[in-house]
């Protein structure tokens, strides 16, 4: 499987604690360290490792090596191929697919967002066109939302809450070539949310496909995506380090 971790967004919310989101130090790890401490896991040693950001970012904070410095310290002995872009992309979706010559392929794919901390089941894909989305209980308006009929999602709204079930910013398909499949559709029909493209809107075009995607449980999720979730996920660890 390949897993893919778009770092190309500007951060805009989490500026003050710094300038590159998925480095932010958050008590004795930084973000993406946390990311990696609740996925090691799941993370087989066959899978691949895709990690996409800014040439900018790229040059100023030497991602490539710090990464590395992080899955060593998180015992994830994996490959991974480090991508650039020359701009900040317009979205997920277009970040992620700057990595489509490595998902041109049958093997499963799975995007996860990197400002968060999660543990969620990890579901097979054997059975062909079919995908998963871990999903909690969100009352906001501010996550990507799914509507779920007969155990099987049936649409992805991003930014409007249809449900009170979100997506917890997990995306798994079958098949690395469907993802790109979709994402050029979601180009294609100009499918933006706030002039963005989002993964999970694209997932809409496998739906409309036939590809069945299933819920799957989440039994831990922090949204590091702003200052606020951020201090709190600081003042739960703390709580957590004393106890043990």
């Amino acid at each position: 499987m390949k897993w893919i971790f778009p770092m190309a967004g500007r951060g805009t919310r989490t500026s003050e604690l710094g300038a590159f989101k998925p480095f932010i130090q958050i008590g004795h790890r930084r973000m993406l360290g946390w990311l990696f401490n609740s996925i090691s896991a799941k993370i087989r040693p066959e899978d691949r490792l895709v990690f996409v950001t800014t040439e900018a970012y790229a040059t100023a904070y030497d991602v490539s090596h710090v990464i590395e410095e992080i899955l060593h310290s998180e015992y994830v002995p994996n490959r991974f191929d480090f991508l650039t872009t020359p701009d900040t992309p317009p979205g997920p979706s277009a970040t992620v697919y700057t990595a489509r010559s490595l998902l041109f392929t049958d093997e499963p794919a799975i995007v996860v967002n990197c400002d968060q901390y999660i543990d969620f089941d990890l579901m097979d894909m054997t059975e062909g066109r079919c995908g998963f989305l871990p999903v909690y209980a969100q009352f906001g308006q501010k996550s990507s939302f799914v509507r779920i009929e007969n155990g099987i999602i049936t649409l992805v709204v991003e930014k409007k809450n249809i449900s009170n079930i979100a997506s917890a910013g997990v995306y798994a398909v079958s098949s690395g070539s469907a993802l790109i499949r979709a994402i050029e559709t979601q180009f294609e029909r100009g499918q933006t949310t706030n002039g963005e493209f989002y993964v999970g809107v694209a997932m809409n075009n496998l739906i409309e496909e036939g590809y069945r995607f299933y819920p799957c449980a989440v039994r831990a999720k922090y949204d590091l995506g702003n200052v606020h979730g951020i201090h709190k996920f600081e003042t739960t660890m703390a709580t957590v380090c004393e106890a043990t």
